[in-house]
C-alpha cells in the first residue's frame, strides 16, 4: 500500500531567510514588540497625563475634559511612536514616527472624547 503524500502550501522564495531580530528575540514574522521598557514608559506617561493635566487644567480654571482628551491623546500617541521608533527599533525621527505618532494620537484621542 502506497502512503499518501500529505499536501503542503507552495511558498515563493523558499530560501529566503525569513527570521526577524526583535528585542525579545528572534520571529518568524516582521510584527511590531514593545519590550519591558517601552511598556513602563507608556503606562507611566499614561497615569501622568491622567493624573497631572485634570489636576493643572483645574487650577489653570480650563475645561478638564477638552484638555485630557487634547493633551492625552497627543502624549499616549507619541509616547508609542517613541517607544517604537527610539526604545525598539532605535530608528529615531522618521516620517514613519510622525505618521505613527499623529494616527495614533487621534485614535486615542477620539477614544478619551468618547469615554467622557
Amino acid at each position: 500500500m502506497q502512503k499518501k503524500k500529505l499536501r503542503t502550501w507552495q511558498v515563493k522564495n523558499k530560501n529566503k531567510n525569513r527570521k526577524y531580530r526583535t528585542s525579545l528575540g528572534i520571529t518568524d514574522y516582521d510584527i511590531l514588540m514593545f519590550g519591558y521598557k517601552s511598556a513602563l514608559f507608556i503606562v507611566s506617561i499614561i497615569f501622568a497625563i491622567l493624573i497631572f493635566v485634570p489636576i493643572i487644567s483645574r487650577l489653570i480654571g480650563l475645561n478638564y475634559k477638552l484638555m485630557t482628551t487634547i493633551i492625552g491623546g497627543i502624549g499616549v500617541g507619541f509616547s508609542v511612536s517613541y517607544a517604537q521608533f527610539f526604545i525598539e527599533q532605535k530608528k529615531g525621527v522618521c516620517k514613519a514616527f510622525w505618521i505613527v505618532g499623529i494616527l495614533i494620537s487621534l485614535f486615542v484621542g477620539l477614544i478619551i472624547l468618547i469615554i467622557q
